[in-house]
């Protein structure tokens, strides 16, 4: 077989082949090219005719820009004929402008590949190595325009290989969820992978592009119940299509979970699970279209599986692209919500303070301390009472001189398991330490106090013109403020203690 190699002159090698005219690049029958160590540049219009697996970027140097194409100045690269590109190497690789692939195989040992504007016109296949597609150029998506059900495929089952940021598929074949279904391996990051399924009413072609983020859904209390009792508090998808007011972009939509999404580890409230779509009733609520009934879950247990829609979505527009999981049973829990988790100093002690929503599922709180933030060690465990929301209080009584770090270890009734985030505590026997959150204010002003400020101080608030606002007497050592009355602006809070000594603290009202 002949070989034609291409290979950086330096080890760190930016690129090995600038053009600015047109390029071509031709391969025969048992040949092949291999491009291997550094980067390669066109700026004009570049065709690559292939006829076997032929063309192979093997890139395996570290150095910026990582790209092997930039053809975003002039011109397009095109790869004609039935060749195959194959994307190899140990770091990340980069494609930007227009870009036309007939084959495209993602098999990178270590790095990522970073792709614009890209077009695969057969078949995709993600073996290892994730695809990032690039955002800052107009929100470019993958686009697998083959309407064959097979076109993207992994031999590793998706498990190392699948696309963070949007993907597009053309789509002619009628299916259901169960046969004939398109499938988008979406995720983000190198360890949520959260694919959908769609599957079409007709024949005529349509095409989708679908991204999955992991993040609070927008306006997530805002439903309309019943059938929703909730949503999701961590994930949300958004899936739009080129036909956005025509039945040829109808299909039934399956949204997968997995352990970061907290559903319910019992079968029966497990099936209570729905697609909520963000729709224009009007106004704009997260909803249930069209009709539902449960036995769509299909999943055997809380660790991964999908939830059906009841009948085919027809609406996938810009405006209401937004679907994640919701359900008609309030103790799936979509997943217990950390609506506050604190570590104050008190006294000799460090007091932890949290507070949860949706812990039905949630089975106990285990406290865990580290000296370092890193090395972290059990403190104390706390069983959920597993209600609609709940507020707790535990100490550290014997907390060491210095930096002291606390989170909390939040496990369900499955075994499955989170983190909150980590919290540090200077400490110094005697300390006490005032701590408000959240800044800014939207809402409400949460005040934790010391146990010595209790019903020994009082609370006042004045705007930043010196306007006295409102004056507090705790009684306890967490003062919820209400700030929704007042304007968007600065604010201070001044405690004037027992022996008469004062501190300021400022927030903001948003």
């Amino acid at each position: 077989m002949a070989i034609a190699v291409f290979m950086a002159a330096k080890a760190n090698a930016q690129q090995i082949v600038r053009a600015s005219g047109n390029v071509q690049i031709v391969t025969t029958a048992g040949t092949k090219t291999v491009i291997d160590g550094g980067g390669i540049t066109f700026l004009g219009t570049s065709k690559w005719t292939a006829t076997d697996d032929s063309i192979y970027l093997v890139k395996t140097t570290a150095t910026n820009p990582e790209g092997w194409l930039d053809s975003t100045a002039a011109g397009a690269m095109d790869v004609t004929s039935t060749g195959t590109v194959f994307f190899q190497g140990t770091n990340r690789q980069s494609f930007y402008g227009p870009t036309r692939f007939y084959n495209m195989t993602v098999r990178n040992a270590v790095g990522d590949t970073l792709l614009s504007s890209c077009e695969v016109r057969n078949n995709l296949r993600l073996d290892t190595g994730f695809v990032f597609t690039e955002t800052g150029y107009g929100n470019d998506s993958l686009l697998v325009s083959n309407p064959a059900i097979n076109a993207i495929s992994s031999t590793s089952s998706y498990t190392e290989s699948w696309v963070n940021g949007r993907l597009s598929r053309t789509g002619n074949v009628v299916g259901t969820p169960a046969a004939n279904f398109y499938l988008f391996p979406i995720g983000k990051t190198d360890s949520l992978y959260a694919p959908i399924k769609l599957s079409k009413v007709n024949g005529t072609t349509a095409t989708w592009t679908a991204e999955y983020t992991y993040a609070q859904p927008f306006n997530r209390t805002n439903i309309f119940s019943p059938p929703l009792d909730h949503i999701s508090e961590v994930e949300y998808w958004e899936v739009t299509s080129n036909n956005q007011f025509s039945t040829d972009d109808d299909a039934k939509i399956s949204l997968s979970w997995r352990g970061r999404s907290y559903v319910s580890a019992t079968a029966a409230i497990r099936d209570s699970l729905l697609i909520a779509q963000y729709i224009n009733r009007p106004p704009f609520i997260w909803d249930v279209p069209g009709l539902w009934a449960t036995g769509n879950t299909l999943g055997a247990d809380s660790l991964f599986g999908y939830v059906n829609s009841n009948s085919p979505t027809n609406n996938y527009e810009y405006t209401e692209r937004r679907f994640t999981l919701g359900t008609f049973s309030e103790f799936n829990a979509l997943p217990v919500k950390l609506l506050y988790f604190t570590a104050i100093a008190d006294g000799n002690k460090v007091r932890l303070n949290w507070e949860a929503a949706n812990e039905q599922e949630t089975f106990k709180y285990e406290i865990q301390k580290s000296l370092n933030a890193t090395n972290f060690s059990f403190l104390s465990s706390v069983n959920s009472r597993q209600m609609s929301q709940s507020a707790y209080v535990d100490f550290d009584n014997t907390p060491a001189q210095g930096w002291n770090y606390y989170r909390l270890k939040i496990i369900d009734k499955s075994g499955s398991f989170t983190y909150s985030p980590v919290r540090p505590v200077k400490f110094e026997k005697g300390l006490e330490q005032v701590r408000i959150f959240p800044v800014p204010a939207s809402t409400v002003l949460n005040i934790q106090l010391p146990t010595s400020y209790v019903n020994k101080a009082q609370l006042q608030v004045f705007g930043v013109d010196g306007k006295f606002i409102s004056l507090l007497k705790p009684s306890s050592n967490m003062v919820v403020l209400n700030v929704q009355p007042l304007a968007a602006a600065t604010y201070f809070l001044i405690i004037t203690k027992e022996d008469g000594s004062k501190e300021t603290y400022r927030f903001v009202k948003q």
